[in-house]
């Protein structure tokens, strides 16, 4: 939660922390590690949602996301989680793709 400010602090920039993330994401595909990271990833039932795209941890191998880790997460958390996938959705709903 706090490495983006400890990077600020210590590099002036967070573009290296993106840049890790993009080398943590590619050695989880190119090594087959089986590795839980944050990442965009559609939903397919989970959380009660389809095809909605969010960030949630994920096991990343060789195909990919390999499987969502969905969380346990209270009414309250579920309500604001439906509400920023109703967003999304309406969001995304306008753009075309060919």
């Amino acid at each position: 939660r706090n490495s983006a400010y400890r990077i600020i602090e210590a590099k002036g920039a967070t573009y290296y922390g993106i840049g890790m993330a993009i080398v943590q994401i590619c050695r989880a595909i190119l090594e087959n590690e089986n590795s839980v990271l944050t990442v965009s990833c559609k939903l397919n039932g989970s959380y009660g949602r389809q095809d909605t795209f969010l960030g949630n941890p994920a096991i990343i191998n060789k195909d990919g996301v390999k499987s969502l880790i969905e969380l346990s997460l209270t009414g309250k958390e579920i309500n604001k989680l439906n509400d920023s996938c109703d967003l999304l959705d309406e969001y995304f709903s306008g753009i075309k793709l060919d």
